[in-house]
């Protein structure tokens, strides 16, 4: 077993090969079995005696970014980016200047809420689609899918895509999900 690096030898290494993120700190460790078996998963917990924070391990100074969720939104709009996988790759692809971990910025409640839902039919449009299918569980909605072709708009799955839409519609109502997609408040 080969002995981790010190907090000193390992803040080194960091600042040596340009890795300016804990995100980036992940990868640089995963890409090789040697960096692995000398820098821990976990180096603020590892190095916790000495740490200081991200931004004294690597070097790097991360300035607060004053941007407000509704520009990000407007930019992820332009940009054309409806999932959450979508949004980590324009990161990724430095499309953006902006953090990955957005769930810090003020004003952002979730994913669906904060990218655009226009790949997908609306709430009401799909309340409407489903309801004409004449099914009443998740069970049956997956067996239909299976032997129909579901429209493109329409995604498989339903709760992760409409939940919050559910939530506001029956906020103080005792249905479940799925009873109210498929059959309604009766």
């Amino acid at each position: 077993m080969t002995k981790k690096l010190s907090y000193i030898e390992a803040r080194t290494l960091i600042r040596e090969n340009f890795v300016s993120s804990a995100l980036e700190y992940q990868e640089f460790r995963n890409s090789c079995e040697a960096l692995r078996s000398q820098l821990p998963s976990q180096p603020l917990v590892f190095y916790k005696e000495d740490w200081k924070g991200w931004d004294e391990f690597t070097g790097v100074k991360h300035k607060e970014l004053d941007i407000d969720i509704k520009t990000l939104q407007t930019l992820a709009e332009h940009l054309n980016l409806h999932t959450r996988s979508e949004w980590e790759q324009a990161i990724k692809e430095n499309m953006l200047g902006v953090p990955i971990s957005i769930n810090k910025i003020k004003g952002f409640s979730n994913w669906s809420n904060f990218l655009s839902k226009s790949e997908y039919i609306s709430f009401k449009e799909l309340l409407v689609f489903t309801r004409s299918l004449s099914i009443k569980t998740q069970m049956d909605w997956r067996e239909w899918c299976k032997k129909n072709s579901r429209p493109d708009r329409v995604p498989f799955n339903l709760r992760k895509i409409y939940y919050d839409d559910y939530l506001a519609e029956c906020l103080n109502q005792n249905v479940s999900f799925w009873k109210f997609i498929f059959v309604g408040e009766d």
